[in-house]
């Protein structure tokens, strides 16, 4: 992997994350060893684990005053506080630590997926990124078996995470689209998944709210899909017809490599990005102060989609269905079995802090 990511050598640091640490190199070096080496791409759970789901429920926190002055940032207080309710509220616990631990065993080695595509305006802020780290931590999971990462190292750097401000151990990576895996398919499509996504055993995503100027929106699934391969430009084309953009999202999250990992959906909603994205875009740049949760990607989708609609219909614009970019992938998600499509059958908790 490139500078400031997971190697053999750099992961297995620390006596008390040595046997798992050395199971995600074997499982890391064998995927990219070619498919005779590794029998299958999916995760093995932890012995007697089985992590929280809860198809159909998002969970949104809304906390005004949540940004900074200048509306680009969240409060890192703030974050925290609305994070942990937002987790407390979805599994009906009462603890931080008994929250994370619907998801997380001390086992498991943990990969946060960011989203930093949007640099550093639009990117995952980090104040939620080290609220879900010190939740994981909370859980029982060594910082040396937590991992933040991203595609590139500028996506990463968008973030504002630094090393520095992480717990001692806990590391980030990029993989550039070159530190893949052995070769699979998804749909009609030929591509490898990034070793580090292959390393590790559960994957928190931490997705946005932006408009797509392609296949629409750009949520949950999508992070995990396009920023976690070699070669994400093949699955943004329509080679096999107008809507096969609809069929690559969908397949490959359903692929073994993320839908095994895959433990929960936060997505970092404190701006709403609702035209020309998922490059940032000042001028449909929102503030919204908002974080949602959910282990179902699709409901999550759905939900954020109709946020952006909302601002574009607030701001005299054509809802992305009109404007010839409805959703579509979601519904193909939805027979996959990835999650609920049918808005009818979301059930949005929402919840105020003050």
């Amino acid at each position: 992997m490139k500078s400031d990511s997971i190697d053999r050598r750099d992961f297995l640091v620390g006596t008390a994350a040595g046997a798992s640490a050395l199971a995600w190199a074997q499982t890391s070096e064998a995927q990219s060893r070619g498919p005779a080496a590794a029998a299958t791409f999916a995760a093995t759970r932890p012995a007697g684990f089985t992590p929280m789901t809860a198809p159909g429920r998002v969970v949104r926190v809304a906390k005004p005053g949540s940004l900074r002055r200048g509306g680009l940032y969240p409060q890192p207080e703030a974050a925290a506080q609305m994070v942990e309710r937002a987790l407390k509220e979805l599994t009906g616990e009462s603890t931080l630590a008994g929250a994370w631990r619907k998801f997380v065993h001390p086992s498991d080695i943990v990969g946060v997926k960011v989203n930093g595509l949007g640099l550093r305006n639009m990117a995952s802020n980090k104040e939620v990124v080290y609220a879900i780290v010190q939740g994981v931590i909370a859980a029982g999971v060594p910082a040396a078996n937590i991992v933040v990462y991203d595609q590139f190292q500028g996506f990463l750097n968008a973030t504002r995470v630094q090393r520095s401000e992480l717990p001692t151990g806990v590391r980030t990576a990029y993989h550039a689209n070159t530190e893949v895996g052995a070769e699979t398919r998804a749909h009609n499509q030929r591509t490898a998944y990034a070793r580090v996504l292959l390393g590790c055993t559960a994957i928190i995503g931490v997705p946005l709210v932006k408009d797509h100027s392609l296949s629409g929106f750009t949520g949950a699934l999508k992070n995990m899909t396009h920023g976690s391969i070699k070669n994400p430009e093949d699955f943004h084309r329509n080679r096999d017809g107008l809507n096969s953009r609809n069929r690559h999202i969908p397949e490959l999250y359903a692929h073994d490599a993320i839908k095994s990992r895959m433990r929960l959906h936060v997505m970092d909603a404190f701006k709403v990005l609702y035209d020309r994205g998922p490059q940032d875009n000042p001028a449909a740049r929102v503030p919204y102060e908002r974080v949602m949760v959910s282990t179902d990607p699709v409901a999550l989708d759905v939900i954020g989609t109709e946020i952006v609609d909302q601002f574009r219909t607030q701001n005299h614009m054509r809802t992305l269905e009109r404007s010839g970019r409805g959703v579509r992938y979601l519904e193909h998600a939805a027979t996959l079995g990835l999650g609920v499509a049918d808005r009818a059958r979301i059930q949005l908790v929402d919840v105020a802090m003050t």
